[in-house]
């Protein structure tokens, strides 16, 4: 192939600026920020790991799987230090660090320097919805890391893996997405030994490094402080059978899809480059197919297969899928280009000025660089006003993506049935318990009487607001066009208060944090 020697680090630095400012750009608090920021505080100020739960009355000191205990710390150290700037800040240099990962293993390709531009672009924009400040930010930049040393491995040869391994002990506390990690590194080394079997005597050798590696990398993981139990716990995350009808990312891409474009189609947009990824490399592949990077390929299909089976796994799919895409794009156009006119395609570097321009100004944009971040969804601001205003505490039933954000905000007044923890704390009853209250499925009236609520928090128009709000034992105490607050008693000496969308203090819907 062309341009064996050309780097995007060396000879398009802007490319790569600009690809970290569009990775960064889009910067939202998700719905389990907050229980991470807290965890993250009390650790840093015990000194020790929380193994029980003690924010919630459904699970009161019922052992806590916190595998993303690192990640925690991490977000809270930067938070205390610098505020939201510092989770920022902590968001960039993982970007920075994915980013630069993928163009080494893009520009080991030797794919043509447009090719490599493109794809590199592309990948920032298809990822930047899901880097977001939670532990996953952490597997998206470590498994780029993996797929670049299986990249320069594929193509160039001998790759300096042994860092892998440091590096996935690290990986173990930070998130529990290692698995998919090994995964990879598992994948390439089962292709190359059926690549060797088949006839390739070369690809022996670098099976059983990656197989050597594979094996040394999982027993790093057991460097943490869950030991085996660690493995347990991941597995049952990833196993759980309600884990879908709770956390909205855990269900299939399609169904994502499908459910946006009922309800809001604007939220599609953030499907339309991987989907393009997607489709290229299939395309790609098919035009220009190659047995040399077999094993990349392999696990770019595996890990495509994993974003349709849960929404949250595109970036990973990105990541994957980028190196190969890369490769059989620019065989794909040289072979077109050489069929066509002889003539190789035009690899001039777009401006240099031009690229920081966009740079900055996405930064700039996207507040990269303020000090405030704006709520994943609209949060019942109104109703937290009136909890606030009325001194409320006790135990509420919280809309399940809300749950910790009421802890965040209303501290020790409240403790709450259920909360992004999800399967890391509560049992598979009280998930389903929840999942038939939220939904109004049959036994949906259960949950009302099986513990002992003072409040519920719910959607407005939710069916778990509507069966409250049909019993006559509930009062309802704030109701906006976000929430809607239910008492087992009615607020003294006033009847329910309706706000609007923008609250009762005038903080709009999707407020910023903190």
């Amino acid at each position: 192939m062309k341009n064996q020697r050309y780097s995007l680090l060396s000879a398009s630095r802007w490319t790569v600026i600009l690809s970290i400012a569009l990775a960064t750009a889009d910067n939202f608090a998700e719905p389990d920020l907050w229980i991470h920021m807290l965890t993250g505080q009390t650790t840093l100020r015990t000194g020790h790991i929380p193994r029980f739960d003690t924010y919630s009355y459904a699970a009161t000191n019922m052992p806590w799987h916190n595998h993303e205990w690192l990640s925690q710390v991490a977000l809270a150290f930067c938070y205390a230090h610098l505020g939201v700037f510092g989770l920022k800040l902590l968001k960039l240099i993982c970007s920075s660090i994915l980013i630069v990962a993928l163009a080494i293993g893009i520009s080991a390709t030797g794919a043509a320097a447009r090719i490599q531009r493109i794809t590199l672009i592309l990948s920032a924009v298809a990822i930047s919805t899901q880097m977001q400040f939670r532990p996953q930010l952490f597997t998206f930049m470590m498994i780029s890391v993996v797929m670049m040393a299986l990249a320069i491995e594929a193509y160039r040869g001998r790759a300096i893996l042994w860092p892998l391994i440091p590096m996935f002990a690290l990986w173990a506390n930070f998130h529990g997405g290692y698995i998919v990690g090994l995964g990879a590194i598992g994948i390439a080394a089962a292709v190359m030994f059926v690549q060797g079997w088949l006839g390739d005597a070369g690809r022996i050798a670098a099976a059983w490094r990656l197989a050597l590696i594979t094996l040394g990398c999982a027993a790093a993981t057991l460097i943490n402080p869950f030991g085996v139990g660690l493995w347990t716990g991941v597995a049952h995350s990833v196993g759980d059978p309600l884990i879908r009808q709770v956390i909205a990312d855990w269900v299939p891409l399609s169904t994502m899809m499908l459910s946006n474009w009922r309800t809001s189609p604007n939220e599609l947009l953030q499907y339309v480059a991987p989907m393009l990824m997607f489709a290229g490399f299939v395309a790609a592949v098919a035009m220009a197919p190659e047995l040399g990077d077999a094993a990349l390929v392999a696990v770019a299909i595996v890990f495509i297969g994993a974003a349709f089976y849960a929404a949250r796994n595109v970036a990973v799919g990105v990541i994957a899928v980028a190196i190969p895409l890369a490769r059989h794009a620019s065989l794909a156009l040289e072979r077109g280009a050489e069929l066509k006119t002889g003539a190789q395609p035009d690899d001039r570097e777009p401006p240099a000025a031009l690229m920081a321009f966009c740079a900055i100004a996405l930064a700039l944009v996207g507040g990269t660089f303020s000090n405030r971040l704006k709520t994943w969804k609209p949060m019942p601001t109104g109703a937290l006003a009136f909890m606030q205003e009325h001194h409320l505490h006790g135990n509420i039933l919280p809309q399940f993506e809300w749950g910790s954000w009421v802890l965040w905000h209303m501290g020790d007044a409240f403790k709450v049935y259920i909360d992004p923890r999800g399967e890391l704390v509560y049992s598979d009853k009280q998930e389903g318990d929840y999942a038939r209250f939220f939904y109004g499925m049959e036994g949906s009236a259960a949950l009302l009487d099986a513990y002992p609520h003072d409040y519920v928090l719910m959607g407005v128009q939710t069916k778990g607001a509507d069966l409250v709000r049909n019993d006559p034992r509930w009062h309802l105490l704030y109701s906006d066009q976000t929430a809607a607050l239910f008492g087992r008693v009615a607020t003294p000496g006033e009847g329910p208060v309706v706000g609007n969308v923008a609250g009762v203090d005038g903080k709009p819907a999707d407020t910023y944090f903190p």
